[in-house]
């Protein structure tokens, strides 16, 4: 658990920075079939989820908290699965990771977003770690589909 006697920014990236690391905990180990495997028809595999999870900090910290114009195809982020390895995946995921901490630390909690008006620094922090963490539940129901591994770390089985 992040300690409590940091800054706001830093605590939030802390809880942020929790789920991340969950995230690619439920899908390191895994080999590409199992890293692939859907639970349902319409579900996503673990694969999917990282991919996704990268583009979405990949445009809410560019494009949102920054102002930087980004090309985000969100379609893509599930049709170019078939090309992108695990490695890769998680190469990408913990590169938007690292970008969305440096922006934030760069600014104030009450900032305005540059690139869209009405939303703060906090607000997209806790959107992220909202959509980060529903996810990491997510991922933890495939990831015991997959193989009946549960938890949130190796120091939690479960």
């Amino acid at each position: 658990m992040p300690a409590g006697h940091n800054s706001e920014i830093e605590m939030l990236l802390a809880y942020l920075d929790q789920y991340r690391d969950i995230m690619v905990w439920k899908i390191e180990d895994l080999d590409e079939t199992q890293a692939r495997f859907r639970p349902t028809p319409g579900g996503n595999s673990l694969l999917n989820l990282i991919v996704h999870l990268a583009g979405v900090e990949w445009s809410w910290s560019e494009q949102v908290i920054a102002g930087n114009e980004i090309d985000r195809d969100r379609d893509a982020e599930f049709r170019e699965i078939d090309s992108l390895g695990v490695p890769a995946a998680i190469d990408a995921y913990r590169k938007a990771g690292a970008r969305t901490n440096e922006i934030a630390r760069s600014l104030s909690p009450d900032d305005a977003c540059a690139g869209e008006k009405g939303f703060s620094v906090r607000w997209v922090l806790l959107h992220l770690i909202e959509e980060t963490a529903r996810h990491a539940g997510h991922a933890d129901i495939t990831r015991e589909l997959v193989d009946g591994k549960t938890g949130f770390s190796p120091a939690d089985p479960g």
